[in-house]
Order: C-alpha cells, then sequence, then structure tokens
C-alpha cells in the first residue's frame, strides 16, 4: 500500500467523477426510454420528459446539483436552435396569399389568453400575475410541435398550419410578456424612464438583434457552398453568438431567434442558403429542453398547483379550440382538420422556464408566485400534449410511414 501511495499520479480513492459523465448517464437513458416508448408507438418526447421527472428527485444529490448551472445555458441554447429552425418555416408570402391564416392565429392567441385571464380572476390572482400567466399560456410550444411532427415525419395541411400558428404565438407571447413587464414597473413604483424604455428595449432591441443575426446570416453563409454540411454548421456557430449577444445585452433570446429565423428565409431572394434542418444537432436539442423540463417536478408545488394549472390548460384549449374554428372556413380548413389542429395546438411553450427566470430576477416574489402555477401545467402538458398532437397528425393522415 506504501507503494500505491507514492504513485502521485493515480486518482484518489474513493473515485470523484465528474459531473458531466452524470449528463452522459441522463442523455444515454432518454434516448433508450426514447425508442421504448417508440416502439409502444408513444411520442419520444414524452419519455425524454419521465426522464427528467426521474432526474429531479435527485436534484440535490451533489452531481445533480453541480450539472445545474451549466445545463441552464445548454438548454437555453438548445431552445434558441429550435426556435431559429421554426422561425424558418414561417412563410410570409404563405399569409399574404391567404390573410385568414393571420386572423386564425390573433383569434386562437387573443382568445386563449382572454380565456385564461378570465379563469385567473376567478382564482382572485393579482391583475399583473393574471396578465403574465395568460400571455404565457397564449403560446404553443414550438419544440413540442418540431419534435412530434419530425419523428412522426408529417406532412399535409394540419402540419403546416401547426408550426405556422405555434411559431407566430410564440411571437405575440413574448411581445405581450414584454408589455405586461412595463405594467409590473408602474406597479412597482420604478422611474418613468425604466417603465417606459425597458419593454420597449426588450422587444424592439431583440428585434433588431435579430436582423443583425439574419443579415450576417444572409452575407456569410452565402459565400459558403450549399450542399454539404458547412452552411449549417455556419449557422449553428452564429446561433450561438447571437445568444451569447442576447445574454450580454439582457434581451429576449426568443423574440431574437424567431427574428432571424423567419428574416433569413425572408431575406434569402437568390435561394442561396440551403434549409437549416440542424438534424442530430435539433434532435439533441429537443432531448435537452425535454429532459430539462421534466427535472421541474417538484412534489409539493406540484400539489399546491394542481387545480388552477388544470383549470388553465382547460380554459386555453377552449380558447384555442374557439379561434380555429371560428375561421376554419374562411382559411380554406375543413371542420374536421380543424379539430385535429386545435388539439395540436394544446402544447405550452418550454419558454415559459426563460420567462419564470426573467421575472424572477426582476422581481423575485411576482416570479415565485408565477412559476406555481404556469410551471406545473407546462409540466403536465409535456406529457399529454404529445401523444395528443400524435393522435392529432396520424387521424389527419400526414404521418410518415416510420411514425
Amino acid at each position: 500500500m506504501e507503494f500505491l501511495s507514492d504513485l502521485h499520479f493515480l486518482p484518489r480513492w474513493p473515485l470523484e467523477f465528474d459531473p458531466f459523465m452524470s449528463f452522459g448517464i441522463v442523455l444515454f437513458l432518454a434516448i433508450l426510454l426514447g425508442e421504448l416508448a417508440s416502439r409502444l408507438r408513444l411520442p419520444r418526447i414524452s419519455a425524454y420528459v419521465a426522464t427528467g421527472a426521474l432526474l429531479s428527485f435527485g436534484r440535490f444529490e451533489p452531481e445533480v446539483s453541480a450539472l445545474l448551472p451549466a445545463a441552464h445555458q445548454v438548454f437555453e441554447l438548445a431552445f434558441a436552435l429550435i426556435l431559429f429552425e421554426l422561425g424558418q418555416r414561417i412563410d410570409l408570402g404563405w399569409l399574404r396569399r391567404n390573410p385568414w391564416l393571420l386572423v386564425t392565429s390573433v383569434a386562437e392567441s387573443l382568445l386563449a389568453f382572454l380565456c385564461v385571464a378570465a379563469l385567473m380572476m376567478v382564482f382572485e390572482q393579482p391583475p399583473v400575475l393574471t396578465a403574465l400567466i395568460a400571455a404565457i399560456a397564449a403560446a404553443t410550444g414550438p419544440a413540442v410541435v418540431l419534435g412530434v411532427t419530425r419523428d412522426s415525419q408529417s406532412r399535409g395541411q394540419v402540419t403546416e398550419r401547426l408550426q405556422l400558428l405555434a411559431a407566430l404565438s410564440a411571437c405575440y407571447s413574448f411581445v405581450v410578456v414584454g408589455v405586461i413587464y412595463a405594467w409590473q414597473h408602474v406597479e412597482a413604483a420604478s422611474p418613468l424612464g425604466t417603465m417606459v424604455l425597458h419593454p420597449l428595449y426588450l422587444v424592439f432591441g431583440s428585434i433588431l438583434l435579430g436582423v443583425a443575426g439574419a443579415w450576417l446570416v444572409q452575407r456569410l453563409l452565402a459565400r459558403i457552398r450549399p450542399g454539404n454540411y458547412n452552411q449549417t454548421l455556419a449557422a449553428m456557430a452564429l446561433i450561438v453568438v447571437l445568444v451569447a449577444m442576447t445574454n450580454t445585452l439582457d434581451l429576449s433570446v426568443g423574440i431574437s431567434l424567431l427574428a432571424s429565423g423567419v428574416l433569413t428565409r425572408l431575406f434569402d431572394h437568390q435561394r442561396r442558403l440551403q434549409p437549416m434542418d440542424f438534424g442530430l444537432f435539433s434532435r439533441l436539442a429537443l432531448i435537452i429542453v425535454f429532459v430539462g423540463t421534466g427535472t421541474l417536478l417538484d412534489p409539493a408545488i406540484f400539489a399546491a398547483s394542481l387545480v388552477p394549472a388544470i383549470g388553465l390548460l382547460a380554459a386555453r384549449a377552449l380558447g384555442k379550440g374557439l379561434g380555429v374554428f371560428l375561421f376554419a372556413r374562411p382559411s380554406g380548413l375543413p371542420l374536421r382538420k380543424a379539430s385535429l389542429l386545435s388539439i395540436g395546438l394544446l402544447p405550452m411553450s418550454s419558454a415559459a422556464l426563460l420567462t419564470v427566470e426573467r421575472t424572477t430576477a426582476l422581481w423575485p416574489e411576482l416570479g415565485a408566485q408565477l412559476a406555481g402555477v404556469v410551471l406545473t401545467a407546462l409540466l403536465i402538458m409535456e406529457f399529454l400534449a404529445p401523444p395528443a398532437l400524435q393522435f392529432a397528425l396520424r387521424r389527419a393522415n400526414e404521418t410518415g410511414e416510420g411514425a
């Protein structure tokens, strides 16, 4: 033994594993459970959330808690990647040809906002908190939509409208949250300059950064020959830079990345850019986002917020369904497919995590109140929405053979 103690190059005993070993194990477990879910004809996303829920029980273990700061950055980058890719799928020309699509989008988001706000008032929530919860609930989850449609290999009228409405509702939600922040500044008796300039800076600053990102993508990626992975890898590098800039400037990742994705497609008049399908990187991003969502499970908070969270989900579904059905025929959508589209709009947006975090940083008490109801509703819907969306796509006969 004395001989071994002299061998200073050997690791200490007991061994101290790098925290990222836990990350690798969790990722591998999520993939295995995802494959098992697929064989049972369930969405892989449900398995990813379940993996996160299992991980949540060890959140106070040193190996897990050491990962949390890095995991948050990875989550934010993964979500940014998804938003950029979904933003590229917004066809503004389609909206010009069929303006009823835009009317449908505004209607389903607005009615969801109003229904949820009315319910929160019944629960006697403060006005600012009510508006924040309603704004977050109005958005359809882009990560769920992108993940399930990709795994289902779905193509068709319901799929395309679903992706469009999800992206647009996310845009509305981010902007409305910025306006509500101005309201909260008034409630908190902040200086006039702060209450006026902060939301303007948040919204328009994020849009301008998205414009700059799209311009960079156009100027730099157009010099790379399409047809290989270099354009996609270069786009990912620029997305990393864009996320870092939003954090440095304290802007909205959601607004910046969605704007950048939309404008990248809009500015590409000569079609010099290949479609930015991030493939395996995007799938990895989806796994990280949903495992991260699953780690939110806290039995005490979950039980305390269960009733208002279920009410929120019911009110939200009612509002979105009404919005779709009201303008189904004018927009050229049969009522049967309108019902399936309404089911497809059920997923909540994981951007709720980022909004809760930003709100907590500005107003800790308001953020804590917001987290209880919103994150409980998000977690419930992350389990229920993927199978519902998969069902809707199958009933619409839009899934591929590999679904």
